[in-house]
């Protein structure tokens, strides 16, 4: 059989013949440098030059946006020239960092809020750990250390207020530490000095004193006797040569030993209760009315 003025075997010779040639054919050449990424730019090579590869590392050149979603509304861009920083842009909802672990090795700026979900842990112990606040970061908070074992809330040198409707202390006490002093043993401890320092200024000072919180009521006796026994003084603090009156601790604590507070060492007093001296001198000035109307009857009675 035979086509036009092609026989049959001459058909075939040709069509073997052209399948050759198309296989000896070289492939198209890419587009771009050898590193550049390719791409099919309307049925041919297309070589981006933003983004190359060399066996290594994939490369996206400066100021080039990798971006994200249907309406492109994330990117990845590094930002030279802006502020050189590498931008990572999320959506109008927002940017997610997903993973058991997420560091940054850096300083952390412009997050304004900040909002975490979870805690926020320092590992670093001292002023190197510290939470700084404030445009010179003169106000911090940190842990001390394990031996010290504080954390420290330092103010600015204006001083630290704690502001709120009610502010507690669920447990431990509340102590004021001047030179290392950490005698902190009540619910509110101040130094022990005579300066302002140790001193508390207020309107009033209340204590609980109901009947529900009592029991074994009885009067005080001898109340006269009790008093004659204290004796007042008056004395200059060491500490900063105020002159001043009272009485001695160590000394009232022979009479009354129930208002005063004795030292580790038994020869020494801490403190004492000067308002518990109240009660007995009430009844002191009772008792000598009573002799006193007494003896006022009797001179009556001889004035008759």
């Amino acid at each position: 059989m035979a086509i036009g003025n092609y026989s049959h075997s001459r058909l075939l010779a040709l069509i073997r013949q052209q399948h050759q040639a198309e296989e000896a054919q070289e492939p198209p050449a890419p587009a771009g440098s050898n590193t550049q990424l390719q791409y099919n730019n309307s049925g041919v090579f297309g070589g981006i030059p933003t983004f190359t590869f060399d066996d290594t590392d994939l490369k996206v050149a400066d100021d080039i946006k990798i971006k994200f979603g249907t309406n492109s509304d994330s990117h990845i861009e590094y930002n030279e020239n802006g502020d050189d920083f590498l931008v990572i842009s999320g959506s109008a909802k927002g940017l997610v960092l997903s993973g058991t672990t997420i560091q940054i090795a850096g300083t952390l700026e412009g997050a304004s809020p900040l909002k975490i979900g979870g805690e926020m842990v320092f590992t670093s112990t001292g002023s190197a750990g510290a939470f700084a606040i404030g445009p010179n970061s003169e106000a911090k908070i940190y842990y001390e250390n394990d031996a010290d074992d504080h954390l420290i809330v330092s103010g600015s040198a204006g001083g630290t207020r704690l502001l709120g409707t009610n502010i507690s202390i669920p447990s431990g006490n509340l102590g004021i530490r001047i030179n290392g002093d950490a005698n902190i043993t009540h619910g509110i401890t101040l130094p022990d000095t005579s300066a302002p320092a140790g001193q508390v200024k207020a309107n009033a000072f209340v204590s609980y004193s109901s009947i529900r919180f009592k029991e074994n009521v009885e009067p005080l006796g001898s109340a006269v006797e009790i008093i004659s026994k204290l004796k007042g003084v008056s004395y200059n603090w060491i500490d900063t040569g105020k002159k001043d009156f009272g009485f001695i601790a160590e000394e009232v604590g022979k009479v009354l030993p129930e208002i005063v507070e004795w030292s580790q060492d038994p020869e020494y007093a801490n403190t004492m209760d000067y308002t518990r001296i109240i009660s007995f001198l009430v009844e002191a000035v009772k008792e000598q009315q009573k002799k006193i109307d007494v003896m006022s009857e009797k001179l009556d009675k001889i004035d008759v």
